[in-house]
């Protein structure tokens, strides 16, 4: 056998071994940074939450003793605990469909060809940049008694004398869920005017033709169009409004008498009294509720798609 032919097909098999390793491994290369930055920040913390939640856990002196279920029997007999846990349904509730409607109609409104259109996204787009440090004094300042809304809400009748909502236990969790609707209004109008863009123009002009109202393109056109939109809007709303925290700690700190703790502010208070077993007992409680929202607004959202396929 001629051993130089030989040498030669093996030299190139192991090239073309080299290229495919290559090949195969650069995708990896691009991810792992990702891959390092969520195993610190996100897959660690979860792993140590959940041997945490399991242990009568000192940290000071860095040891704990197996508890078993006991953290968790302990959080679901705190009424405290079901206190913030309602809280946090409740300011779900008041942020969700106002996350989904108000994006969708300034979407609708600013895709219109209009005379300074990009002046009026830059400005809905700015709650989105501007820090929530500054966001939250700025709010505190308008909810105060001589702010901008007190003094409107004297105007339109509805108190006699100015008041503080940031103060009152029956309207502080309102006034937080608007901050929080105020900041993420241009993020999710974004989501919608590029689904918008991706709508065909003559689908509304056969409707038009067939005389079809503004209003009833906007039902029966545009809504459904945006109904991939809607979900992706929906999930992202659950579960911030789920982890929702800066807005309450800037503003109400928890307060007035713990009308404003939702599960994060809970998770927060035991956490910074060193009680971290029950905290970590309580975030993984908050992560299973979080997953489980999401999947069934994606199980219920899937199937309102499947229904407009069909």
């Amino acid at each position: 056998m001629n051993k130089k032919p030989a040498a030669a097909v093996g030299r190139a098999l192991g090239a073309q071994k080299r290229k495919w390793s290559m090949k195969q491994a650069t995708p990896w290369l691009f991810l792992l940074p990702s891959i390092v930055i969520l195993s610190l920040f996100l897959i660690f913390p979860i792993l140590k939450a959940f041997e945490w939640s399991f242990l009568d856990y000192k940290i000071i002196a860095n040891e704990g003793e197996f508890v078993g279920f006991a953290n968790f029997k302990e959080i679901f007999q705190d009424s405290s605990f079901w206190a913030a846990l309602t809280h946090t349904i409740v300011f779900l509730l008041l942020v969700l469909p106002l996350n989904i409607f108000l994006p969708m109609i300034l979407a609708v409104l600013v895709n219109q060809k209009l005379r300074g259109e990009s002046a009026f996204r830059v400005l809905y787009y700015l709650p989105v940049v501007t820090p929530m440090v500054v966001a939250a004094l700025m709010w505190k300042m308008l909810y105060s008694q001589n702010g901008a809304v007190s003094q409107l809400l004297v105007f339109l009748g509805v108190y006699e004398a100015p008041t503080n909502l940031l103060v009152q236990s029956s309207t502080a969790l309102a006034a937080v869920a608007a901050i929080t609707v105020w900041k993420g209004l241009g993020y999710y109008m974004v989501i919608y005017l590029a689904s918008l863009q991706s709508i065909p123009g003559d689908i509304y002009e056969s409707a038009s033709i067939d005389g079809a109202s503004a209003l009833q393109k906007f039902r029966i056109i545009t809504v459904p169009m945006l109904v991939p939109s809607i979900t992706l809007v929906s999930v992202m709303t659950i579960i911030a409004g789920m982890k929702v925290f800066e807005e309450i700690a800037l503003t109400t700190g928890g307060g007035p008498s713990g009308a404003t703790t939702t599960l994060v502010m809970y998770i927060y208070d035991h956490f910074r009294n060193i009680d971290v077993s029950i905290a970590s007992a309580a975030g993984l409680v908050l992560l299973l509720l979080s997953v489980a929202a999401s999947l069934l607004q994606m199980k219920l959202t899937s199937k309102r798609e499947d229904d407009l396929r069909m």
